[in-house]
């Protein structure tokens, strides 16, 4: 990319003075089926699909230049033994085009109680819609449609100013004698709306994310290690009353990341990261533009570009700074079923090399109600 598109760039960012928390623009990542509370005695089939082709066009070191094609799917029996209540049962599919060698099968249940219009309890398998609306450099948001499914416990609280989402996927178990660590991830995601109007609005996001390595009973060497990261920010919405805009987004955000100092790898215990962005959302599709500082930030589940560590090669960046450009596109073909289009453009104003994505997904969700024979 030329001198002038990296100033263009640039004046958009510096002319909009645009901010973000980062919150992820992937909004048709949505297959967790919606709570029903007036489905007492209901049962019905359901199918969640997720089609991708994701297209990583990397030249930097610390990432992966590769493509992702191929399908998600979820087939699972619905059933609401009460209005408080509601239970699934099924599997969750992950194949990958053109590897006939490569299957992912995993069990899927999901017990679901709504204890109160504002309290939801979830024992299984996790609602991790829009990845929990984690920013991509604590979460990659790839790992939607590509990790198995998160298993555990989740609390999700919902009101008109104070929203809370806190979950623990326990990733891997162990039993006495097992030669390697447990694992599991636990996070806290709440937003605090501190004035709100029919246009505008103002909120502070909080992020606590986590991943823990350890266990007593286990027999692996090595200490138990833990990597947390924490993420306030401001964010400012309002709606544009125009033929073509509808909404613009305006957030900031610093998040702090803390490692385990072993002196080998890790010869600090923390470090940080702050990123700057804007959203414009129009008729026609969505645009950020942001800035990323990261300075000795690593988290294992973050999105490779943001991270200043790089565990294939185990080389630091001490600072790096990117500017990141996206453009997102989803239509609605018919109820709970999306297409849509990313491209993802970053570059390093360090190292002088731009980066890009491209992905293109099909998300069906839809429900078979069985017919009753008189």
């Amino acid at each position: 990319m030329n001198t002038f598109r990296h100033l263009t760039i640039l004046l958009i960012l510096t002319v909009a003075r645009l901010s973000a928390d980062g919150q992820n623009s992937y909004n048709l990542f949505k297959t967790y089926e919606p709570f029903k509370p007036d489905s007492t005695g209901s049962f019905y089939f359901a199918v969640d699909n997720v089609n991708f082709f994701k297209n990583n066009e990397n030249k930097l070191n610390r990432s992966i230049d590769y493509t992702l094609t191929g399908t998600m799917l979820r087939p699972k029996v619905v059933y609401y033994p009460d209005a408080k209540l509601r239970l699934e049962l099924g599997g969750h599919i992950l194949k990958y085009n053109g590897r006939d060698d490569y299957a992912q099968l995993s069990p899927w249940f999901n017990a679901h109680y709504k204890a109160s219009e504002k309290i939801s309890i979830i024992i299984g398998n996790l609602d991790a819609d829009q990845n929990h609306l984690l920013s991509e450099q604590v979460y990659n948001p790839e790992l939607f449609y590509t990790a198995t499914p998160e298993v555990g416990l989740q609390t999700k609280y919902i009101s008109t100013r104070f929203s809370a989402d806190l979950w623990i996927d326990w990733q891997k178990m162990i039993l006495p004698g097992d030669p390697f660590k447990e694992r599991f991830v636990f996070g806290t995601k709440t937003n605090l709306v501190i004035k709100e109007t029919k246009d505008v609005s103002l909120s502070l996001p909080f992020t606590f994310y986590g991943i823990h390595h350890g266990g007593t009973i286990g027999t692996a060497p090595g200490l138990a290690t833990s990597f947390i990261t924490l993420t306030p920010g401001l964010v400012y919405k309002k709606k544009i009353a125009s033929k073509v805009f509808t909404d613009l987004e305006l957030t900031s955000s610093f998040s702090l990341s803390t490692y385990p100092k072993d002196d080998v790898i890790f010869q600090q215990s923390s470090g940080w990261g702050s990123y700057l962005s804007g959203k414009l959302d129009s008729r026609y599709g969505g645009i950020t533009a942001a800035y990323w500082h990261g300075h000795l930030f690593y988290t294992p589940q973050g999105t490779p570009i943001f991270q200043n560590y790089t565990p294939a090669s185990n080389s630091w960046l001490t600072d790096h700074h990117l500017i990141d450009l996206k453009y997102y596109y989803q239509h609605q073909i018919i109820k709970d079923t999306f297409f849509g289009f990313m491209f993802d453009y970053y570059y390093d104003t360090i190292q002088k090399t731009a980066v890009n994505s491209e992905g293109l997904y099909l998300i069906l969700n839809f429900g078979v109600i069985p017919k009753r024979t008189k």
